[in-house]
């Protein structure tokens, strides 16, 4: 892991865009996938920026989920797509065949699995991941103790999960499943970013660089890859001292 310490949010989000800028100007038809939480999206409003000044260019990007919740689909307010759409995809005018995305609403959630693999297989492996990581330490919906020897997969959401749920929502919504990139996804992505920030981060990212490498944080398993790259505050970076150095 390289381990990128900013002085607040804003330096946090301006320095993950720039990493994905590079990625971008080395392999302009990359495989992305974005998660769709609230940490990524100051970055995401640095690569807006940096588009329409003509710096990077998403054309022939291609997009897939990181997660979704099991029950709602793109339209519905707090889906994952619905904020990607908001925050990223509309104000960048990213085609709709560019992007392929769980539908939490399907019918049929394994096929969902199997159409995400599938895609994967031909135009992948994924080229680089944004993502946030749960007070829990989980990835997507990968959530302590899951399957990690999985690709896609639905998966019961953990209480914690649950419980922070509610910030995305007008309402209140009965969500216990997730569909999600498996751990093996992630781990054979081949640029991995983690972005995490606040005070309310410090303990999970602790334990996500320091701690022992196991599945009950998969947060911590991204220490087998080679090549990811952390961005924090200050504040999220609050606990792990000069161990880092």
């Amino acid at each position: 892991m390289k381990i990128n310490i900013a002085g607040n949010y804003e330096e946090l989000s301006r320095m993950a865009a720039e990493h994905i800028i590079k990625a971008i100007h080395q392999k302009p038809n990359a495989l992305l996938s974005l998660a769709g939480g609230s940490t990524p999206l100051g970055t995401f409003r640095h690569l807006i920026d940096a588009s329409r000044e003509n710096r990077v260019s998403f054309a022939q990007c291609r997009f897939i989920s990181l997660d979704e919740w099991v029950g709602l689909g793109g339209e519905d307010e707090g889906s994952c797509r619905s904020t990607l759409d908001q925050h990223f995809f509309e104000p960048l005018n990213i085609s709709e065949n560019q992007i392929h995305f769980y539908d939490g609403r399907s019918s049929d959630l394994i096929e969902e699995c199997d159409k995400m693999d599938l895609f994967i297989k031909e135009y992948g492996p994924i080229d680089l991941i944004v993502l946030g990581v749960g007070l829990n330490g989980h990835l997507g919906f990968n959530e302590p103790d899951c399957e990690l020897d999985a690709y896609s997969h639905v998966v019961e959401l953990d209480d914690v999960t649950r419980t922070v749920s509610v910030k995305y929502f007008s309402e209140q919504k009965n969500l216990n499943h997730g569909i999600t990139l498996g751990m093996k996804h992630i781990m054979e992505t081949k640029d991995v970013l983690l972005l995490a920030d606040g005070d309310k981060k410090a303990e999970i990212v602790k334990a996500t660089v320091l701690g022992e490498m196991n599945g009950h944080v998969p947060s911590s398993l991204l220490q087998g890859h080679n090549r990811v790259e952390v961005f924090l505050d200050e504040r999220a970076a609050s606990l792990l001292g000069n161990q880092i150095a």
